[in-house]
Formats: structure tokens, sequence, C-alpha cells
């Protein structure tokens, strides 16, 4: 189908996002970890604050649309972001990127699940989606590396590279055809109840909130760490950019594998389990890395990003089979405003606890309350079967 093969294209430029290892090298030439986990934050406010919103918007308007301008807008950004050293600068450019994410978050995905429905091929999604999980690994893993190479050898060009590509991106993403299947009338009173209508999906029974509640939480300690930990610890660790982008390099790989191997692994295990085996490894990542070396370290890293993969699909299984498609941007835009949340709200503090502490001790300490919040929903799942 068309608009799959240009979906696979688009993830590829889009994910080949060759400052991720950069970016925190870059900022700590001019910002201590609190103030550059309050840009981050402000990015992730931005984007949390307008997800529902444009997740309306490509129910109504169109995923097509949102897409296209959300490569547009990280185009621009990118292309001012490595001559600035203001502060209040990069506070506007990553309010930008934040709006770009969130006019992208669900908007592809939902596009790509509604083509296939529209195709009558929707039997095909999680074949479907562990291909697009492995074009993001891939991705990811060639622009880890080679971005790592790329600030080294001249510190602003992983920026204008990842810009040239999205202005590549935009003009591709016109090609992609809006699916027809349960399109929404646009009128303002529309706009605004389909803001609440993501909640509605996702909460609208016990067990499918606890559900919620569990894959936010999880999902939560997934975007902390690639957001704020991952870079870091591998800092604490003494590897430079180059060190690791290989690491995170090497990660990317074993989630390619993943990613591959995981409508196998689904079907072998089934989705519960999937869910259960990736937390383990998630806290064992963070509970772990204060007690080991580099060589231990960093294998507890590269199992954290390859079991993200892992995650990631089962996530969008499990919840792909509860929602509507009429509202599946914005049910998916909700899921991923509740994940980001923690993050968003207490980012500062975490950027202030790395600065006294280490990236490893703060890891410790989050593990342990990721564990706590799951403790808690499980308790609450027990009660809802005595009662």
């Amino acid at each position: 189908m068309k608009n799959i093969r240009l979906a696979y294209v688009l993830t590829f430029l889009g994910e080949c996002y060759w400052p991720s290892v950069a970016a925190l090298f870059f900022y700590l030439r001019y910002f201590s970890f609190a103030q550059i986990a309050t840009l981050w934050a402000i990015q992730a406010a931005t984007a949390n604050l307008l997800e529902i919103p444009t997740g309306a918007f490509a129910d109504i308007v169109g995923r097509r649309t949102s897409i296209i301008i959300s490569f547009g807008l990280s185009a621009i950004s990118l292309f001012v972001f490595p001559f600035t050293t203001s502060f209040w600068i990069f506070v506007i450019l990553e309010m930008v990127k934040g709006l770009a994410n969130a006019l992208y978050s669900g908007s592809m995905e939902a596009l790509v699940y509604d083509s296939l429905k529209d195709g009558e091929k929707e039997s095909e999604y999680p074949k479907v989606a562990a291909n697009f999980e492995t074009v993001n690994w891939t991705a990811w893993a060639i622009s880890a590396i080679g971005g790592g190479y790329l600030y080294y050898w001249q510190y602003q060009s992983p920026w204008l590279i990842q810009g040239t590509m999205f202005v590549i991106a935009t003009t591709l993403a016109i090609k992609l055809v809006e699916p027809k299947i349960d399109s929404i009338k646009f009128d303002l009173k529309t706009m605004l109840a389909q803001n609440l209508v993501g909640l509605k999906e996702l909460f609208q029974n016990s067990r499918m909130t606890r559900v919620t509640l569990q894959l936010a939480v999880v999902g939560a300690g997934y975007i902390i760490a690639s957001n704020i930990l991952g870079a870091s610890q591998a800092r604490e660790y003494g590897m430079d950019a180059r060190g690791t982008g290989w690491l995170f390099g090497v990660g990317c790989i074993f989630s390619v594998i993943a990613s591959r191997c995981f409508v196998k692994i689904k079907n072998l295990l089934g989705e519960n389990k999937l869910i259960v085996l990736t937390t383990i490894m998630l806290l064992a990542s963070f509970l772990i890395a204060r007690y080991v070396g580099l060589i231990a370290g960093s294998a507890l890293i590269i199992m954290r990003i390859a079991s993200s993969s892992t995650f990631r699909n089962t996530r969008t299984v499990i919840v792909n089979e509860w929602i509507s498609s009429k509202n599946r941007a914005t049910a998916l835009s909700t899921l991923s405003l509740l994940t980001q949340t923690p993050y968003i709200l207490l980012s500062p503090l975490f950027g202030l606890m790395i600065d006294r502490t280490s990236p490893n001790q703060f890891a410790w300490w989050l593990g342990l309350g990721i564990l706590g919040l799951l403790g808690t929903t499980t308790l609450l799942r027990v009660s809802d079967k005595n009662n």
C-alpha cells in the first residue's frame, strides 16, 4: 500500500535523528543538568499540553496534514538550534519542537492503522508495527553512532543534517493519502468535545483503567531514561559523545532484532507476559546501575534500550485493540500525554538530583518509585477482584 511504503520512508527520515546523542553534550557546554532538564521539560510540557488538541486536529482535519506541519516545524527549529547560546531562545525552540512532536504523535500510527483498515488488512497490524519498530531502531542505531562522530568532528553538523532530512520528509509527506474511515465533520464544538474522547476510550472500565495506568507508569520510566538518564549515565561511566553513540547504536541493533522477532515472541508468550518481562528489565537497569562499573553498566543501558522496543510494540497492540478508528489519534495522544506527564512535572527536580548526586544514584531512586507505583496498581487489581 502506498501509505505504508511512504510511512516507512518518513519514519526513517524522522527517527534517524543525528542530534540524539549529541544533544546532552551540546547543552552541557552552556548549562547544568537542572537547566537542561528544565529545557527538555518545556518541550515535553508543550507537547503534552497540545497532545489531545493536536490529536483531535489530526482526527478531524487529517492525519496527513498534521504530519506535514510537524516535519516543517521541526526543520525550522533544527536549522536555528546550533547557532544560538541563549537560554531563552532555546526555550522557544524547545516549545516549537514540542508542538511538532504533538502534531506527529499518534497521527502517523493512526494513519498507518486506518490505512490498513481501509484495505481490510488490519489483522496485519502487529507485523506492520514490528516493521516500523525495526525501521525506528535501525535509524536510531545509524544516527546514534554517526551523530556522536559528527558532533566530535563539527558540533553543529548533526542539527543541520537533520534539518535537511526533515525538509525532504515534509515534501514526501504531501504524497500521503488520508484514510477514509470514520471521518468526523469539522466544527468548533466537535473539536472541543473530541479533546475528552481519548480519556473516555482509555478509562472506559476498571480493567482498562488499571492497564492504562500500568502502561503509563512503565512508559514514563522509558521516557525519563531516554531523555535524561541514558547519555548522562554513559558520561558518568567515562564515555564521550563517540562512545555514547556506539553504546546507543548497539542497543538499537538489539532493538532491531527484538522488533523482527516481535510477532513470534508475542505469539509464544502473549502480551501480558511481555509487559511483565520488559518491566523487569527496565527496573533492573535502574536498581543495579549504581553498583556496577563500565562494562556491566553499559550492558544494563543496552538491555533497557532493547527492551523498550518490545514494550512499545506490545503497548501499541494492546491499546489499538480497545479504541475505535474515529478516535484513534486522540486516544493515542492521550496515552502519550499520561506517559509524558511525570517527566514534565518532575524533570527540573530530576536534573537537580543528578547535579547533587549522580545519574546512577538518581536511577536507583527512580526504580524504587516505579516499583512502588506498580505495586499500588497491583493492590488495586487484587482489591477489585475480591470485591
